[in-house]
């Protein structure tokens, strides 16, 4: 055993009522003996059902107009299944042959209802006994007038929909009252009267639970939450909308499916990108099993555009493929065209993250080709079809093809004569590349210098930082190197700001992606010139990254009235950006001096604007500073070695940082897969002399290189770490105390981190250990019973919580005491999400304390030791360069001094081997520590995977 754990049309259907919605319910009934003596357990059983024109409370279902019924059922595979109208049988037979699609463990079926059918039941038997589920029906609604005056709305004639509606909202009928009211709402929101609309809304909202129509106070809840959302940013009450809808889920399987969709809006909307995409993943997985076809397109098309945000664009590339491949044929041009320009602009990144290779340019060119004829024709929509123009222009200019981008850009010019002012500045960023190619670096240059004017009078952080960049590149071509690493360091200034706003889902293209080339040229560049200024550029760079992963966990920390501070502090900058943006659609007409008084003008409201960004994030970041400054040189101790690794132009640049001294190497591209001495050759060899001198390594490897396990890279005959301990260092900022901390709560007495058996007062000091809280861990229990008795035989307090008693109430409180200054975990741990997002270790109960809990968390112990696996893991996917905040580094970030954990999988036996000599020897060093205990488990068994565990510092 191992320590690891065994859009768019949907919006449209609520806000505009296109369709009638179908909904579900997941129903279980209690089983039902076949005869009093048996005493076989009932089979479960799981319905939900999908197709009708309106559910009713109860749950009843009006028929749908081609009186078929969608049903998933899951039962177990070998139980006998029936499904019966009235006295009719439709099916009989085991679940695993009932017919239809097998979908999660279930099965979707189509059930035709003939009229008069009175109730649809479903029942499993197995071993004599049943569990049963029954669906009463009852009629549809008969209301042409409601029609009648719907068809008008649809086709624009909104003052005659009003008059009808208006006649039917005093209908004898409740339920065309109703939907009368809700209708109206409609027609009010097309007008603009957004307070009559949300009124409408309310009112329908009513008349719909008096009249126990379920499904349609779902879709006016959508409704509402929706104009809530988009018009005024009011969070609280848009979530309150859907939250009101909770009583209702037990009956309604569809509204739940298709609820988290809205949530996710709300979420994405408010910043909170880590619950966007898993409340898409909810919806998602209701939506398969219900057959709810176009909504699962819209949620996954969505989920990739978040993806592409973060920067993450192999995994967006997959969905949309995924989706392309359930678009059915003959589907609207309109959504045709919206799934190949997202293609094709996803193509586009994957080219950008893979060095702008040519297979992915071509993935490009031909889905926006496509997108641009429908544009052209059966879908003609102008400002959609600029924008596919504009990212054809920039396929065409990746390839090499100048004029054909100059083409494509005249034409977008023409097709728009206002655009908005993110897509102007693309336009001018392509004559500049188009300058550069050309081979007039000076033109490019005074391109790029109206780039910077623009993105300043109309405030865009991006705009800012293309400009800078571009300005690095044609300074470089003109010869004009300091001139060049100045401008490579404003673009860096403002990835500073860019990285802020990633969790508010800004900064097209993904800053965890693209916006690193900066660094990467600025720190080749200096590494010929001045390589202790290149050596800092390279370790701000990787701070950037890393901040912009922790914001994002800190916004899903936020609860109550934080929470609500956040979104009201947001919304305030959301809706002010917004009239700035507009306020400025025509800037790129503008003469340099004309935009140069624009900005002026523009000043001070710009800097309000940002004045209500800082407030937003200071709510998210609790207070902490945006980015703390990095020391000139790293604290090293006397002998200590620092090796850091940075991606620049093509391969790496290599620093080995000691007291006072820098040595700079420039070092090639590397296969990681490449055995391990070929490695040892490429990072090590260059670093010799220094690393001969040292007496220990701490290594700070950026992107991909974080992967490599350098203390077992082989060095004079063996492994690295049989030299001299080893590290992980995040290099993290020094910031100033937590507000736990400025209360009395204790600081390491080291930097090493080593625990001290008592405070400055004389008090005890105290340890938590964590052990096999899901109970399916023996060696995990020995484990930590051995622990115990090494600590106390130190003369500290061990609080021990093992089993169901360690719950994440309980652990996360013991956490938090003052007194704790050693956490030790053995349990199973988990990775996953974007970078580690969901890693988490497990705990009693099914619960786990998760990373966003850990930097939840008032003040982390002084040490950490992660018995689990994939505890210290960081893998990025392909494609993504920036790092990864697992548990092991999310403890660091939260105030600890030092984390051992595991990078991967780990046995069970060899965690306990190495837990016990870790503890058994006199060393207090976690670097010392870790090398001992895995030396002697190499010695032990060198079959073994003794590498998989680190000492991670901050």
């Amino acid at each position: 055993m191992t320590r690891r754990r065994a859009l768019r049309t949907a919006l449209e259907a609520a806000i505009l009522g296109a369709m009638a919605l179908a909904f579900a319910g997941d129903a279980h009934r209690p089983p039902t003996p076949a005869t009093p003596a048996s005493t076989a357990p009932a089979p479960p059983l799981e319905v939900e059902f999908a197709g009708c024109s309106a559910v009713h409370a109860g749950p009843a279902c009006a028929l749908p107009g081609d009186r078929t019924l969608r049903l998933w059922v899951k039962a177990p595979m070998d139980a006998r299944v029936v499904i019966e109208v009235d006295a009719t049988v439709a099916a009989d037979a085991p679940l695993a042959a009932l017919g239809g699609a097998l979908v999660q463990g279930g099965v979707l079926a189509r059930v035709p209802v003939p009229d008069g059918a009175d109730a649809l039941s479903v029942t499993a038997e197995r071993g004599g006994v049943r569990t049963s589920f029954r669906l009463p029906l009852v009629p549809p609604l008969d209301a042409p007038l409601l029609k009648d005056a719907e068809a008008l709305r649809r086709n624009g004639k909104l003052d005659e929909a009003s008059s009808a509606l208006d006649a039917l909202a005093s209908a004898p009928d409740r339920a065309v009252q109703a939907l009368a009211i809700g209708k109206r709402a409609r027609v009010d929101l097309a007008r603009g009267r957004i307070p009559a609309a949300i009124a409408g809304f309310e009112a329908s909202i009513r008349a719909h639970r008096e009249a126990g129509r379920v499904s349609d106070e779902f879709l006016d809840r959508f409704a509402l939450s929706y104009t809530l959302l988009y018009n005024g940013r009011r969070f609280a009450e848009a979530r309150a909308a859907l939250g009101a809808l909770g009583p209702l889920d037990a009956v309604h399987p569809e509204g739940r499916a298709l609820k988290p969709y809205y949530e996710a809006l709300l979420s994405s909307e408010s910043g909170d990108l880590r619950a966007a995409l898993r409340q898409l993943d909810a919806s998602a997985a209701g939506a398969e099993r219900l057959g709810l076809g176009d909504h699962r397109r819209h949620v996954l098309q969505m989920r990739a555009d978040l993806l592409q945000t973060l920067g993450r664009p192999l995994e967006a590339q997959a969905l949309l493929r995924e989706v392309k491949a359930l678009l059915p044929a003959g589907s609207a041009p309109c959504e045709q065209a919206s799934l190949l320009n997202d293609i094709g602009w996803n193509a586009l990144h994957v080219a950008w993250a893979s060095g702008g290779s040519s297979g992915p340019l071509a993935d490009a060119e031909a889905p926006l080709i496509a997108a641009l004829a429908l544009y052209r024709g059966p879908c003609p929509r102008p400002a959609e079809q600029d924008n596919v123009l504009t990212n054809l222009a920039l396929a065409k200019l990746e390839a090499g093809q100048t004029v054909a981008a100059r083409a494509l850009l005249d034409e977008a010019r023409r097709t728009d004569p206002r655009p908005d002012a993110r897509v102007a500045m693309y336009w001018i960023e392509i004559e500049g590349r188009i300058a550069l190619r050309s081979g007039n670096p000076a033109s490019a240059l005074r391109i790029y210098d109206r780039l910077w004017q623009l993105a300043e009078a109309s405030e865009l952080p991006e705009g800012r930082y293309r400009a800078a960049l571009g300005r690095g590149r044609a300074l470089e071509a003109l010869g004009r190197p300091d001139a060049a690493i100045a401008a490579y360091e404003g673009a860096e200034a403002v990835r500073s700001d860019l990285s802020l706003l990633v969790p508010l889902g800004q900064g097209r293209g993904g800053y965890l992606g693209r916006f690193e080339e900066s660094a990467r040229l600025q720190v080749d560049l200096l590494l010929r010139r001045d390589p202790r200024r290149a050596l800092r550029a390279a370790r701000r760079s990787r701070a950037l990254a890393l901040a912009a992963l922790r914001w994002i966990d800190g916004i899903e920390a936020l609860g109550g009235e934080e929470r609500a501070r956040w979104e009201s502090a947001f919304a305030a900058y959301r809706d002010a950006r917004a009239a700035f943006d507009e306020e400025g659609r025509d800037d790129w007409r503008l003469s340099s001096d004309e935009l140069e008084a624009a900005r002026v003008t523009r000043a001070s409201r710009g800097r309000s604007i940002r004045a209500l960004l800082d407030e937003a994030l200071f709510l998210a970041r609790r207070g902490e500073p945006a980015l703390a400054e990095l020391a000139d040189a790293p604290a090293l101790a006397e002998g200590e070695l620092m090796l850091v690794l940075h991606p620049i132009r093509d391969g790496w640049a290599g620093f080995a940082v000691s007291r006072g001294d820098v040595m700079a190497r420039r070092l090639p591209a590397l296969d990681l897969s490449a055995p391990a001495a070929e490695l040892a050759a490429g990072l090590l060899a260059p670093f010799a002399a220094p690393l001969r001198a040292a007496t220990r390594l701490r290594v700070a490897a950026h992107g991909e290189l974080d992967r490599i396990d350098f203390h077992a890279l082989p060095w004079e005959g063996a492994p690295l770490v049989d030299r001299m301990p080893v590290t992980y260092g995040l290099d993290l900022p020094e910031r100033g105390a937590r507000p736990a901390d400025a209360a009395g709560a204790p600081r390491p007495a080291d930097a090493a981190g080593a625990p001290r058996p008592t405070d400055a007062a004389g008090a005890p000091r105290s340890a938590l250990v964590v052990a096999d809280p899901r109970r399916d861990l023996p060696a995990a229990r020995r484990e930590a019973d051995a622990v115990a008795r090494a600590l106390e035989g130190r003369g500290l307090r061990v609080e021990r919580l093992s089993g169901g008693l360690a719950t994440h109430r309980a652990v996360a409180g013991a956490l938090e005491q003052p007194g704790i200054e050693l956490f030790h975990y053995a349990g199973h741990g988990f990775f996953g999400g974007l970078d580690g997002w969901d890693s988490g270790l497990a705990l009693a109960g099914g619960s786990e304390l998760a990373v966003g809990d850990i930097l939840a968390l008032r003040r982390a112990p002084a040490r950490v030791v992660l018995s689990g696996c994939d505890t210290a893991r960081t893998e990025a996917s392909p494609g993504a360069r920036g790092l990864g905040l697992g548990l092991a580094q999310a403890l660091l970030v939260a105030g600890a001094r030092s984390v051992i954990a595991a990078t991967r999988p780990v046995d069970d036996a060899l965690a306990e081997r190495v837990m016990a000599a870790l503890y058994a020897g006199e060393q207090q060093d976690p670097g010392a520590q870790l090398r001992e205990a895995t030396l002697a488990a190499l010695r032990a068994d060198p079959s073994c995977d003794w590498a998989s565990f680190r000492a991670l510092v901050p």
